[in-house]
This record gives C-alpha cells, structure tokens and sequence, in this order.
C-alpha cells in the first residue's frame, strides 16, 4: 500500500487533534483515561509534537491516496547516556489495518532516524506488542533486546534496537 509521511504543521493541528481523539478512544481499552466534561479526550499534549521539532519531537500524518490514515510521533531522548528515538505515539485507523501499511509506515519512521531505537508497549496491549516484535524482528532480523519493565504506573515491554542510514 503506498503512503506519505506528512510533517504535521501549526496549521494542520486541529486535525492532529481530531485523529488522536480516535486514537486515545481505541487506546482507553489498556489505559484507565476518562474523558472530560466536555466528552473529549484531553490529548492536548500532542501539540507538543508540532511546536517542538527542535526539541527533538516529531509529529508526521500518515497519508493513503492523499487521505489521513493516521499519525505518527517521534521523540528523541537521552538514555544513559546516548540519543535514542522512541515512537511517542503511533495510530493507523481501523479502515487501513491489516494491509500491512503500519508495518511499512514504522520502516519508514526507523529509517528516517537511523541510529538507536526504544518502542513501548503496556503489558496489556496484545495487539501492539504482537505487532511491534513482528514489525522489529522484521526490520532488524531479530537482532533486538526486549525487556518486560514494571516500574512506577508503567508495566509493559520496551524493544531495543539500532538502525542503520538505509
């Protein structure tokens, strides 16, 4: 299936916001989040992902025959001591599943930030870490380290990996 990454703007944030209100709804089925008074989900933080790229945070739509099909987070961080690149948030709407575009839109993510690499998944979100380790092991040949980690209100598995300049 073929597909753009878009770099989210200021302009197009309204429509960051509306794809993660879809998002966080599917994902309330792991997490405990309540929506507010208003019905919505505060997902505001997201905008954080547009306005910062120089902070290391990365926000890209995901695009089918010029339709949004989802979203994509990126956030560059320091782990003991070296930068690493972890997918904040990763969202492909029910329509698209299952085609493998998730698979080829996370390639296209890894290879964008060569170098290493940390995916998070709760312990209780089966279909994210089924789709993680196949789309990882795929990716790295199934050289990748993945840690079950309980600490503080996380429970749930990280994927360590390196990329390479593709």
């Amino acid at each position: 299936m073929r597909f753009e990454l878009e770099k989210v703007t200021v302009e197009r944030q309204e429509a960051l916001l509306n794809l993660a209100e879809f998002y966080i709804y599917h994902f309330s089925q792991y997490k405990d989040i309540d929506v507010n008074e208003q019905g919505r989900w505060d997902f505001r933080p997201v905008l954080e992902f547009v306005e910062a790229e120089a902070e290391g945070r990365y926000a890209y739509f995901v695009r089918v025959e010029g339709k949004l099909a989802g979203f994509v987070l990126v956030n560059k961080d320091v782990d003991e001591g070296v930068d690493v690149s972890m997918i904040n948030e990763f969202f492909i709407m029910a329509k698209y599943r299952r085609q493998g575009l998730g698979q080829a839109v996370a390639i296209e993510v890894f290879n964008r930030f060569p170098g290493r690499w940390k995916v998070y998944e709760l312990h209780n979100n089966e279909p994210a870490i089924a789709f993680w380790r196949r789309t990882i092991d795929v990716y790295t040949n199934n050289n990748y380290q993945e840690t079950r980690v309980q600490s503080g209100d996380y429970d749930g598995y990280i994927q360590r990996f390196t990329t390479e300049t593709k």
